[in-house]
C-alpha cells in the first residue's frame, strides 16, 4: 500500500509516495488562490509518473495521505486572515494581560473590536458588545478574560448568552471561542494570543482541507484517512485539528527529517537549514532530536507554551535583488512561483537570486527540476544588467556573484544567530541542507561559518515531506496544574487527559491499545525557572501511572541532583509547585524511513560548463550527474553535481563524497 505526503510551501509543493522500499518525488507550482490546485497537481502527477490511467486508479492503492503545510504561516505573515472581535476583561484592552501593549493589536485584531467588560457583566452588556463587533465586520468572537483558567465558568457564560441569541442555525450565527479551551493554561495573554491566531486563520486554513477532503471523496472515490500535519511533528485528522496547530507544520517535518538522520548518522549537534523560494528557515537537531523552547515568540506573537525553536530571513531563490543607496539588496519581496524569476520566460523582470545562480553557470538550464522547465540564460542576464549590473556600473557576472554572495551573507546571518541562540559552537556542529535551494548555498555558507561538513540529501528538494512520511499520528494535551503533586489532588486531571485523549483516537478511527502515552510535568515557581520530568506509561491512569512518575521524578533526581527536586523530595514545606501536566499521545501509521543505498548506478564521465566561484574569470568546471554518481564517488571542488533531485556547487578547498544514504557529505579538502 502507498503512502502520499504532501507539503505545500510558499512557491512549491512538494510530494513523496512511497510504499517502504521505492520513492517517487514530484514538485509542482504552490497555487495561492486555491491550494488545492497545486494538491490534486501533485497526485495527477503522481498518477502519471507511475502509469495509473487516472487520479482515482492511483488512489485506489493509496492507504493514506498526510499533509503539511505554511497555510497558516502565510496567512499571519501577510496579515491577510479574518476579522475577528475580542472580549476581554474591562482595562486590559490594549495589554491583553501583558506588561505592555500586545503586538496582536492592530495587526490581528482592530482596536475597536476589543471589548472590555466588567469582572460581573450582565447578558445586556454582552449582547451590546456583540451588536458593536458584528457591526464591525467581525463573525468570530473570542471571549478571553482574566484568570479564567482552571476555572473557565464566566467565559462559559458569556458563550451561552451569545449562542442563545445567536443560535447556529440562523444565518447570523457567530462562532464563540473560549480561550480557556483554545489554551488551557494559566498564563493570561497566552491563551488570548493563541485564541486570536487561530481564530484569524480558521476559515482560510479551514476552506483548504474541507475542500481537499471533499474532491478526495466526491470526485475521485477515495475514502482513507487525510491526516494533516501538526506543529509537534505529528498528524491528525481534519477533525481534530485547530488552525494554530499546523503554524509551520512544513518546516517543521523537515526538522524532524534532519533529527531522523542525525541519528542515522551518530551526529549529536546539527543546524537544519532549509532554503525555498521566499524563505530560508533555520532549526537545532541535538542529540537526535529536534529543539522545543518553552516560551517564546511564534511568528512574532509572545506565548509561553512549548513549540519547535525555529528561525527564518526573508531570502530565496525567488528574492528579488535591488540597488539601493549604491548596496545590493536581496528582497524581502519574491517573485514566487509566477511569473517567477526572469530566466523563467513566464513575464517577470526582475533580478531575482535564481538568474544569478544561472548568469554564474550553477544551474543546469535544460534540466531544471528534472528537465519540467527550460530556463533562459539570456532573460536573467537582461534583468541583472538593467535592475543591478548598469546602477553600479559592473558586469553582469559581477553583480551576479555579488547577488549570491549577499545571499550567502544574510543566510550565514540566521545560523550564527541561531547557533548562538542554542548555545553551540559551529565549529562543534554539523549542518544539514534541504529545501529546493539549501544544496545551492550549503558549502559556501558552512565556509563562512567555519563549519567542519555539510550534508545535502538525494531527497532535499521535498524534504519536509520526507519528514512527514516519518511522522506518526500525534495528540498533545496541554493543562495548567497547581499545588504540589500528589495522587488525590492530581489524578482526576491525569484521568480527564487520558480519557479525552482516548476519545479522540477512537473517533479519528484508529485502536487505542496501539497507542504510546508520554506524560511530562513541569514544576516551578515561576516560567523562568522550569524542571520537567518525563515518563512513558501504559494508557492507564491510577496506581501504575503515579508509580511511574515517581520512578522517573526519582531518575531525574538522582541523574542531575536538581536543587529543585531536592526541595520536592526531602521538604514538604519547599515543594516547588506544578505547573503544567502534558500528554503525548503517539501512533505509527505507516512511517517510511530510508535503507542504506546498495544499488549501483551505471556510471557517466563528467562534463564540463563555464562557471564562476570567485571574483577571478570565469572558466570551465567539471559537472557530474547527480544520478550517475554511486556511494564512495568523489568531487573535489571547484566542480558541480547537477541532477534531477540534488544541484550542490563544490568551491574550491571543498570535496563531495557521497555517503551509505545516497546522500552528499561536503568537507574541507
Amino acid at each position: 500500500m502507498l503512502t502520499v505526503d504532501i507539503d505545500t510551501g510558499g512557491t512549491m509543493t512538494d510530494a513523496l509516495i512511497s510504499d517502504g522500499e521505492s520513492r517517487h518525488s514530484f514538485k509542482v507550482d504552490t497555487t495561492p488562490h486555491d491550494y488545492t490546485v497545486s494538491f490534486l497537481a501533485c497526485l495527477t502527477e503522481a498518477a502519471k509518473t507511475l502509469q495509473y490511467p487516472d487520479v482515482a486508479a492511483f488512489l485506489a492503492k493509496v492507504g493514506l495521505i498526510r499533509w503539511s503545510s505554511t497555510i497558516t504561516t502565510n496567512v499571519l505573515g501577510e496579515r491577510r486572515g479574518s476579522k475577528v472581535g475580542l472580549l476581554v476583561s474591562k482595562g486590559f484592552e490594549e495589554t491583553l494581560y501583558g506588561s505592555a501593549r500586545s503586538p496582536v493589536v492592530d495587526e490581528l485584531v482592530g482596536p475597536g473590536n476589543v471589548i472590555g467588560l466588567s469582572e460581573h457583566p450582565t447578558a445586556g452588556e454582552i449582547l451590546v458588545g456583540v451588536k458593536q463587533l458584528l457591526e464591525g465586520g467581525v463573525r468570530r468572537i473570542c471571549v478571553c478574560l482574566k484568570d479564567s483558567f482552571p476555572d473557565n465558568s464566566a467565559e462559559r457564560y458569556i458563550k451561552d448568552v451569545i449562542e442563545d441569541q445567536y443560535p447556529d442555525h440562523i444565518i447570523g450565527a457567530v462562532p464563540v471561542l473560549l480561550g480557556s479551551e483554545m489554551a488551557p493554561l494559566r498564563h493570561d495573554q497566552t491563551r488570548v494570543h493563541y485564541s486570536l491566531m487561530n481564530a484569524y486563520t480558521h476559515t482560510q486554513l479551514a476552506n483548504s482541507l474541507f475542500k481537499a477532503e471533499d474532491m478526495l471523496r466526491e470526485d475521485h472515490r477515495w475514502n482513507g484517512p487525510l491526516l494533516i500535519g501538526h506543529t509537534s511533528g505529528g498528524v491528525a485528522r481534519i477533525g481534530k485539528t485547530k488552525a494554530v496547530d499546523t503554524i509551520e507544520s512544513g518546516p517543521v517535518f523537515g526538522t524532524f527529517g534532519g533529527a531522523y538522520m542525525a541519528r542515522a548518522y551518530g551526529l549529536k549537534n546539527v543546524v537544519c537549514f532549509d532554503v525555498g523560494g521566499t524563505t530560508t528557515k533555520a532549526s537545532i537537531v541535538r542529540d537526535g532530536a529536534p529543539v522545543f523552547q518553552r516560551g517564546g515568540k511564534l511568528m512574532g506573537v509572545p506565548v509561553q507554551s512549548s513549540f519547535a525553536m525555529l528561525r527564518s530571513a526573508v531570502v530565496g531563490g525567488g528574492s528579488i535583488a535591488r540597488v539601493k543607496s549604491g548596496l545590493i539588496t536581496l528582497g524581502p519581496e519574491s517573485m514566487g512561483a509566477a511569473p517567477g524569476p526572469a530566466c523563467y520566460g513566464l513575464g517577470g523582470s526582475e533580478a531575482t537570486l535564481t538568474d544569478a545562480l544561472l548568469v554564474l553557470g550553477y544551474l543546469d538550464a535544460s534540466n531544471f527540476l528534472g528537465g519540467r522547465r527550460q530556463l533562459q540564460a539570456d532573460k536573467a542576464r537582461a534583468a541583472i544588467e538593467k535592475n543591478v549590473a548598469k546602477p553600479l556600473s559592473m558586469s553582469v557576472e559581477v553583480a551576479a556573484l555579488s547577488i549570491r554572495d549577499e545571499a550567502v551573507a544574510m543566510m550565514a546571518e540566521l545560523l550564527r544567530a541561531t547557533l548562538a541562540e542554542a548555545k553551540l559552537d559551529a565549529k562543534a556542529t554539523s549542518l544539514f541542507s534541504f529545501g529546493g535551494n539549501g544544496p545551492m548555498f550549503a558549502a559556501f555558507v558552512a565556509d563562512k561559518l567555519g563549519m567542519p561538513v555539510a550534508y545535502a540529501f538525494n531527497l532535499g528538494p521535498v524534504f519536509s515531506a520526507f519528514g512527514s512520511a516519518i511522522s506518526d499520528v500525534v495528540h498533545v494535551y496541554e493543562r495548567g496544574a497547581s499545588g504540589t503533586w500528589n495522587a488525590a489532588d492530581h489524578e482526576p486531571l491525569l484521568a480527564g487527559l487520558q480519557s479525552q485523549a482516548a476519545r479522540d483516537l477512537a473517533g479519528e478511527g484508529f485502536d487505542v491499545a496501539k497507542a504510546s502515552f508520554g506524560w511530562e510535568l513541569e514544576f516551578g515557581a515561576s516560567e523562568d525557572a522550569v524542571t520537567t520530568v518525563r515518563a512513558d506509561a501504559a494508557h492507564d491512569t491510577g496506581d501504575a501511572l503515579f508509580a511511574a512518575l515517581g520512578t522517573a521524578i526519582q531518575a531525574a533526581d538522582t541523574a542531575a541532583r536538581h536543587p529543585l527536586l531536592l526541595d520536592w523530595l526531602s521538604d514538604a514545606a519547599a515543594r516547588q509547585p506544578l505547573m503544567l501536566v502534558r500528554l503525548t499521545t503517539r501512533l505509527s501509521v505507516g512511517s517510511h524511513g530510508l535503507s542504506k543505498r546498495l544499488a549501483k548506478v551505471q556510471a557517466q564521465p563528467a562534463g564540463s560548463r563555464v562557471m564562476r566561484f570567485n571574483g577571478a574569470s570565469d572558466k570551465a568546471t567539471p559537472v557530474q550527474r547527480w544520478e550517475s554518481m554511486n556511494v564512495g564517488d568523489r568531487l573535489t571542488g571547484p566542480a558541480m553535481v547537477n541532477g534531477a533531485t540534488l544541484t550542490c556547487p563544490v568551491p574550491p578547498g571543498w570535496t563531495l563524497r557521497v555517503d551509505d544514504y545516497g546522500n552528499a557529505e561536503l568537507r574541507r579538502s
